[in-house]
């Protein structure tokens, strides 16, 4: 619910808080929720590319900094003369298929997730995705956060949402939450 716009650049913010999507085991083995927003962002000069990104999240500050993120998508657009084109093709259905969309394919991702259990691969699936330098970190803060060892891949998606709130750089942040939106996708795929 916020749109900034300054003579070089601008973004929209929009989110439904009031319809949150239930998840069982969210935290900590409680039950938690997380609601649905996407932003929108543009360049009058070309800095930047059209883009639309939606997802889910916890919760988001006063200055607009969303907390939480997961199943991050993407859509941008470079500023060639067919970018109305595709922003008609591509995003405004995009976008309508999201404000539309039942929450039951996003609570069968998170079930799939939580059911895909990793037991003596998960040092392999976290080095493969995050570096072995971030194995044990990672482990270790889910035991922290969660009190328990990270079992399934909701819990690898949990332990990696929570490294990026420690993340001073809200880019560097997203591009850390996609990939944990992504473990998700692989989840809902394979399970």
């Amino acid at each position: 619910t916020t749109l900034f716009a300054s003579d070089r650049d601008m973004f929209i913010f929009l989110a439904n808080e009031q319809n949150r999507i239930v998840v069982p085991n969210r935290r900590d083995g409680q039950p938690g929720t997380l609601a649905r927003g996407f932003f929108v962002y543009n360049s009058e000069v070309g800095d930047k590319k059209f883009g639309v990104k939606s997802f889910l999240f916890d919760y988001v500050c006063q200055n607009r900094i969303v907390w939480g993120t997961e199943q991050i998508c993407s859509v941008e657009i470079r500023h060639t003369a067919r970018a109305p084109e595709r922003f008609l093709e591509e995003v405004q259905p995009a976008l309508l298929a999201y404000s539309n969309a039942s929450a039951a394919n996003i609570e069968t991702a998170i079930k799939n997730a939580q059911a895909a259990r990793l037991e003596d691969k998960l040092d392999t699936f976290l080095r493969d995705r995050f570096g072995k330098r971030m194995v044990q970190p990672l482990k270790d803060l889910h035991v922290r956060e969660e009190n328990r060892p990270i079992e399934t891949r909701w819990d690898v998606a949990t332990a990696v949402t929570s490294w990026a709130r420690r993340i001073p750089h809200a880019d560097d942040r997203v591009a850390m939450e996609s990939q944990a939106g992504e473990i998700l996708r692989i989840a809902a795929w394979t399970s």
